[in-house]
């Protein structure tokens, strides 16, 4: 059993996972998944007020109010999701097919006069494109400019142009609009602490039931200096029960030495990620799924008002039988209860 004299350092930073949030509030997939970064910092602050007086007029009574709790997180890579969630709305769409084209501009020396044209090499001109990966790859829709931006229809030679030109590309588009905003999220933080008596490392999470990503963002990019780095910051908010943040340290309940010849280990999931209770509406005659992470079965106490369907990709079904309630408890692999779903059945 822990003691309170049990002393811990930490020193890694954190594997941090974001956790999309349904229309109820509860945790549903992962969406995001950051393992590559640099600095993860949580700061906590609050305004304080006093009433002083008497002699020297100390202070008597100390109050603190105003407290917010702020996330920072230094990523040393990024990826097409984590850019989408930094700036936009978390959507990242494919982008390919015939109509998908990247413009892009390069300029040249004539050495000729002859206008190139789509196809041909032509005047110092050629019409293919290097990549970095060394592949070349046609220009597409080729389209000649002086140095004063005029179109032109013939060159004079050691003149430089600029062409403008399309290629045809497979990616991904991350749209930022004017009305696109980071969304909240659910957030888990996982590291390790050292215990001062053994040296031994333990688990350490950090959980953040409800993060919003803020919107100021910036990506540097210049020749010299550190490789950039990607910066998400996060406010955290007050949920319906207002645990704003969980500091979990901990060991695993069930673990085995894999050096011990022929043992075996049991794994049982029961992640604290739903409420103790949550307040369910369905119309009888109907169904309405709720995602409950972990769920493996469901059970209702009263069948003539509620029924419940099979319990698949952590989602469980609610059938309204006639009006009236019930409660449907919700279990893991293990059978351990993670959620008790309050159901009332209207006409």
């Amino acid at each position: 059993m822990a003691s309170i004299l049990d002393r811990y350092g930490i020193k890694e930073v954190a594997d941090v996972t974001f956790y999309k949030l349904n229309e109820n509030g509860i945790p549903t997939y992962p969406v995001l998944y950051l393992d590559t970064l640099k600095v993860s910092t949580i700061e906590q602050t609050a305004e304080t007020t006093e009433a002083r007086g008497g002699k020297g007029n100390a202070p008597l009574i100390s109050w603190d109010y105003g407290k917010e709790i702020t996330v920072t997180l230094e990523d040393a890579l990024f990826s097409a999701k984590s850019l989408a969630i930094m700036f936009g709305n978390g959507t990242v769409k494919s982008y390919t097919g015939d109509n998908a084209l990247i413009m892009k501009t390069e300029v040249f020396t004539a050495t000729a006069t002859t206008l190139p044209v789509e196809g041909a090499d032509a005047s110092g001109w050629k019409h293919q494109y290097e990549g970095p990966n060394g592949k070349l790859y046609e220009k597409i829709n080729p389209k000649f400019y002086d140095a004063a931006g005029n179109i032109v229809t013939t060159l004079v030679k050691d003149d430089k142009y600029f062409c403008t030109f399309d290629i045809k590309v497979n990616g991904k588009v991350v749209d930022v609009g004017s009305n696109t905003f980071p969304g909240t999220y659910y957030i888990t933080g996982d590291t390790y602490a050292r215990s001062d008596a053994s040296g031994d490392d333990q688990f350490f999470q950090f959980i953040i039931p409800k993060a919003k990503v803020q919107s100021e963002n910036t990506i540097t990019l210049e020749a010299e200096g550190d490789p950039s780095v990607f910066n998400m910051n996060l406010q955290v908010l007050r949920p319906a029960d207002g645990i704003m943040m969980k500091l979990v340290q901990y060991d695993g309940a069930e673990g085995v030495d894999p050096a011990a010849e022929g043992s075996t280990a049991t794994i049982i999931h029961n992640h604290d990620l739903v409420p103790a209770s949550t307040e369910v509406t369905v119309a009888a005659g109907s169904n309405k799924q709720i995602d409950v992470v972990g769920a493996a079965t469901a059970e209702s106490s009263n069948s003539n008002y509620v029924t419940v369907g099979a319990v698949a990709n952590n989602k469980v079904t609610i059938n309204g039988v006639a009006a009236g309630t019930a409660q449907v408890t919700v279990s893991d692999e293990g059978g351990n209860v993670i959620a008790d779903l309050n159901v009332t059945v209207t006409a």
